[in-house]
């Protein structure tokens, strides 16, 4: 009986080792899928420049970078359609720039135990630091989950204004680390001094008073609200104005290493 066991338990070893190691885990040690690749063909009219001496596969191919489409690869390995960086923090800041705040809605991605969640939420961005904030009520979903996992993701698109889409197309993905900052928190007041004043508050009209002003808010706000700031490591703008200069459409921003 006793050796029966011993049998049974290296059986259902096996058995959950076999299971934890298939195949598609195989695939993606070499690569991933094959159906996930693009088979070189003749250059499309619409491809972006690139450096002399390039194949196909040097941007065509899985290397372990997350969320680079190929379009992004061949900007981040060739020099031929970089844009100067000043040029694309300026396009950063025109698209980020709401109605002249830095507001805007954005797609919050956050993930917890491995399951995303996407939120829709507004944030401000501060133009000189390139910081995002956002205010949340305390115990949200969201909040949970950056607590846990300070990876976080944005992402931005222009409506569309009429049926030709991709002409006027303009987006903007941003990746990088969340922090939570409490009431009680020294980063506090400054964190409310950059956000409050882009709150759409009524102006005061006949007998309407005056809003309260950006310290008293700053106390109303303390005991129940989280202000949400996000450091961007990387952001990738998509902006067709880009091509009318003989860039690349899609640009890359990323943090300077000290």
């Amino acid at each position: 009986m006793k050796k029966l066991s011993i049998l049974s338990a290296a059986v259902l070893i096996l058995t959950i080792s076999a299971s934890t190691t298939p195949a598609e885990e195989t695939e993606w040690k070499k690569g991933g899928p094959k159906y996930l690749y693009v088979k070189p063909t003749k250059k499309p009219p619409h491809h972006g420049v690139y450096d002399e001496g390039m194949k196909c596969l040097d941007c065509h191919k899985y290397d372990g970078v997350d969320a680079y489409t190929s379009a992004t690869m061949t900007v981040k390995k060739t020099k031929k359609g970089r844009a100067p960086r000043a040029e694309v923090e300026e396009a950063i800041k025109n698209t980020l720039k709401g109605l002249g705040d830095f507001r805007e809605i954005f797609i919050l991605s956050t993930s917890f135990n491995d399951k995303p969640l996407a939120t829709v939420i507004e944030f401000v961005m501060d133009p000189k630091t390139f910081t995002f904030y956002a205010m949340s009520e305390k115990q949200t979903e969201k909040l949970f989950h950056i607590a846990k996992n300070p990876n976080v993701s944005l992402g931005y698109v222009k409506q569309r204004e009429n049926y030709d889409y991709f002409e006027g197309a303009l987006g903007v993905q941003i990746v990088g680390k969340a922090q939570q900052i409490k009431g009680t928190d020294p980063e506090f007041d400054a964190a409310a001094a950059i956000y409050i004043p882009t709150l759409p508050l009524p102006k005061p009209s006949g007998p309407i008073p005056q809003p309260p002003g950006v310290e008293l808010l700053t106390e109303m706000i303390r005991p129940s609200k989280i202000i949400t700031k996000i450091i961007p490591e990387r952001i990738v703008i998509l902006d067709r104005k880009f091509k009318e200069k003989g860039y690349h459409a899609v640009q890359i921003w990323e943090k300077e290493k000290k």
